[in-house]
Order: structure tokens, then C-alpha cells, then sequence
């Protein structure tokens, strides 16, 4: 099993309770933790070198989102990929990230462009590094940016919150397609800039849209990462 620590990043919540959370939600969506493992209680509280409590709750809020099964006197278990909860989770997105970008035509200014402009930098180093990984935070970063500077955080952690079954396919996605993400994000930004309401929609939609339409061939690839499909 990885080895996990507590989260460290700044600008994430401070209870050990979250820490710990964050740590393995990344896990579970960097497939540190694939589908299929089998997790302890007891054993991430160790590595973490914190109490079970909040390790327990973080379990519990990871089972809501749908990445943990908790199975009394039984092994807790990382939850394949379920088609169905990607297609549901991508349509909750699409609407509330299209009406962010509807508010963000009437708000942009100059400094969040500037804010815009930090993160597809960073991006930028990401893809000329292949890291993976790096993108896939600055890909958060960029969507969460636009929430922020319109003044609606609150629905990026409604998002983020939806958002879980999507970001597994996401990670599974980053191989092929950092540079297309990359010019999706600088596109929607020149629209925002050029304050194109039609066109930025357009192209978020797309965006957003993007990992529906090669879903089928990441399920392929991964066929042990995702539960069987129905009958």
C-alpha cells in the first residue's frame, strides 16, 4: 500500500481531520491507492502518526463521495470506477461551472486575468515537465480561480464535492492529453478576456464535455479499474 503522510498544502483546511482527508482523496485519485485496495483504519492512522478518529471520519466522508466501501467487520475497500457516477458527476459540473463562466463575463477584470494568467503559467511548466500529477492540481486551480474571482468559492466546493468520479478518469487521461487541456484552458481565457460570452461557454463546454467522449477508451485501457458494465 502507498505511503501517506498528512496533507500539507497551505492553502487547504487545517484540522487533522481534513488533512488526512485530502491525503487520501489525492491517493485514491492518483491511483497511489487503486481500485480494489484494501484500506485499514488502523494502518493509516500509523503512517499518518495520528489518532483513528480522524482518520475514521475521514473514511466516512471519502464513503459519501462514493471512493470508500465500508464494510462492517469486514475490509474497508477503494471503489472501482462506476460509468454511471462519471456521466452523473460530469452533468452537476457542466451546470455550475457554465454559470460561473456566464458571471465571470460580467467581473473579469485585469487582476483576475492576472490570477488566470499564474495558474496557466504553472500549467505550462507542468506539461514541459510531464508531470502529471503537478497538472492535475494546476487544472483544479485554474476552474477554481474563475469560482473565486466572481466570488462564488462556495461552488467550487460544491463542484469539487461532485466532481470525485471525474477526477479518477481525469488522472487516468493526463498520459495523452496535458497539451489539449493546456490550450482549452488558454482559450477559455482569451474568451473571458475578450468578454465572449457565447464562445467561452462554448469552449468550456467542450472542455468539460472532453472526458465523457474518450471515456469509453480510458475504460478500455483500464478495464481493472472500473466496475463491470450491466448487463
Amino acid at each position: 500500500m502507498a505511503t501517506l503522510s498528512l496533507a500539507t498544502n497551505p492553502s487547504a483546511p487545517t484540522t487533522t481531520t481534513d488533512q488526512a482527508f485530502e491525503a487520501l482523496y489525492e491517493a485514491i485519485v492518483s491511483f497511489e491507492l487503486p481500485p480494489g485496495t484494501k484500506v485499514s483504519e488502523i494502518e493509516i492512522a500509523k503512517q499518518m502518526e495520528i489518532s483513528r478518529q480522524p482518520v475514521r471520519d475521514a473514511f466516512f466522508r471519502l464513503s459519501k463521495l462514493g471512493f470508500l466501501l465500508i464494510r462492517p467487520q469486514r475490509a474497508t475497500l477503494i471503489t472501482k470506477i462506476s460509468v454511471e457516477a462519471v456521466e452523473q458527476a460530469a452533468f452537476v459540473r457542466l451546470a455550475l461551472e457554465l454559470a460561473c463562466v456566464s458571471e465571470a463575463i460580467q467581473k473579469m477584470d485585469d487582476a483576475g486575468l492576472a490570477q488566470i494568467d499564474e495558474v496557466i503559467a504553472r500549467q505550462q511548466q507542468a506539461v514541459q515537465q510531464k508531470d502529471g500529477a503537478a497538472f492535475h492540481i494546476w487544472d483544479d486551480r485554474f476552474h477554481r480561480t474563475i469560482c473565486e474571482i466572481i466570488g462564488r468559492a462556495h461552488v467550487w466546493e460544491l463542484i469539487r464535492g461532485n466532481k470525485a468520479h471525474v477526477d479518477r478518469v481525469r488522472f487516468l487521461s493526463l498520459p495523452f492529453s496535458l497539451d489539449i487541456a493546456l490550450n482549452e484552458h488558454i482559450g477559455i481565457r482569451d474568451a473571458l478576456a475578450a468578454k465572449d460570452e457565447t464562445r467561452a461557454r462554448d469552449l468550456m463546454r467542450a472542455h468539460l464535455l472532453r472526458i465523457l467522449r474518450i471515456l469509453g477508451q480510458i475504460r478500455d485501457e483500464n478495464a481493472e479499474f472500473f466496475e463491470d458494465a450491466p448487463e
